[in-house]
């Protein structure tokens, strides 16, 4: 309903005012007495009107849904939030409209909600909605506008009140159990080839071992060498475990859509709660505008310092992910295992590798695959894992997050 413009509307009732009051005054009778009391009724009704007392309106909003007191979600995650609103004054109000406003902070996104309420004898409401499913980043509620108007339509009245709330939506993430890759990490064949110049063995035995070529002589464990008729090797315990180091490239054309890059961040929290899980040292660098780089030179790293940085991070980096890696094997210590997150399986990528595999620091790739690839990309991933088995590196592909788990346990060795 479109309101009548006021200067307009304020010739229309003087003409109307007057012309009543003129056939009062040359009519006279009941009728024309009736009318001009009809008209002086309504006038103080929409005059009065200015002060039905919407522009004090207060509110209080609250949220179901969040987990914890900082308002953190997962990715995908719905709130339902109730809004009670008090509109102080006592003129009668037919209705009021309520518009809410979610913006999303780490972006230009806003998602507009509007919804009415008929207050009480004590001019208070309430109204109850649900947010559409939310994607990672930080929101914030704006201002809540009202509006009333008089019952005829003509004059609509206005109020705003601010009731702060920001949400954080942390990426989504799947439970994992083990991955095979990270087994062998922390016991066995690969802690033997790449973690022994990081993490200093004691002198304490921890068990017996199959026997890896380029054993020691002093290692080598007779007892159990002559009891099963195999080489065996005695395996000490260690002081501490390989840090465990994600890559996540974030390059502006390294993914086709949002959601490809959404997988890889996904990808990236889920794998940083199995490490910390099995109590290994992690690291984490981000591959975008501008690197961030944690647990770099043996420094601590907690799990809520890269979550915080995975609910902001986008894709715009410009540099390929080769050159970080090649900065990455500067920067961490010889021993560690590196996991790349991407989709790239480019020329420079595999050279990178390479030069880590010579700094003893362990390559392996979770690849980021399209749920719909082309034939080029088809092939050029068939290539990419011949090249991975040829090195005995570590290779799986997703193209969902559900298909995280069963991908790792079938990666290539």
């Amino acid at each position: 309903m479109r309101r009548i413009p006021i200067p307009r509307f304020g010739w229309v009732c003087s003409v109307l005012y007057v012309a009543s009051l003129l056939f009062v005054v040359f009519q006279g009778g009941k009728t024309s007495l009736m009318l001009f009391v009809m008209i002086n009724a309504l006038g103080l009704y929409l005059l009065l009107g200015r002060w039905s007392g919407i522009g004090g309106v207060k509110g209080v909003r609250s949220v179901e849904g969040l987990s914890g007191t900082m308002g953190m979600l997962s990715a995908g995650s719905r709130i339902r939030v109730r809004l009670q609103m008090q509109v102080p004054g006592f003129w009668p109000l037919p209705y009021v409209i309520v518009r809410e406003k979610l913006a999303r902070v780490t972006g230009s996104e806003t998602q507009d909600y509007e919804l009415s309420f008929v207050p009480d004898y004590r001019r208070r409401g309430a109204i109850v909605y649900e947010t559409a499913p939310l994607r990672r980043g930080r929101y914030q509620f704006l201002a809540t506008r009202c509006s009333t108007r008089d019952i005829f339509g003509l004059f609509e009245h206005k109020g705003t009140f601010s009731e702060p709330l920001a949400l954080r939506v942390m990426p989504r993430t799947i439970d994992l159990q083990e991955w095979r890759h990270m087994k062998r990490s922390r016991t066995g064949a690969f802690q033997q080839k790449v973690t022994s110049l990081w993490a200093k063995e004691t002198t304490q035995i921890d068990g017996v071992r199959e026997y890896i070529r380029g054993d020691r002589m002093s290692r080598i464990h007779w007892n159990a060498t002559a009891r099963t008729g195999q080489w065996k090797s005695k395996e000490y315990e260690r002081e501490a475990l390989p840090r465990f180091v994600l890559v996540l490239d974030c390059g502006e054309n390294a993914y086709r859509t949002a959601e490809g890059f959404e997988l890889a961040v996904s990808v990236a929290a889920s794998l940083l709660d199995l490490a910390l899980r099995r109590g290994m040292p992690v690291g984490f660098v981000s591959a975008g505008a501008r690197r961030a780089w944690f647990g770099a030179g043996r420094a601590p790293v907690t799990r809520e310092q890269i979550m915080d940085h995975l609910i902001d991070i986008e894709a715009d980096g410009r540099d390929g992910v080769g050159e970080v890696l090649h900065e990455a094997a500067a920067r961490f210590e010889t021993g560690a295992n590196l996991v790349l997150i991407s989709p790239d399986t480019g020329e420079a990528t595999a050279q990178a590798l390479e030069a880590l595999d010579g700094r003893r620091i362990g390559p392996s790739h979770v690849h980021i695959a399209e749920r719909a690839p082309t034939p080029e990309e088809s092939k050029r991933l068939a290539q990419w894992s011949r090249v991975f088995q040829a090195q005995h590196w570590e290779l799986c592909s997703v193209a969902r997050l559900e298909d995280l788990p069963r991908a790792m346990e079938a990666g290539s060795a």
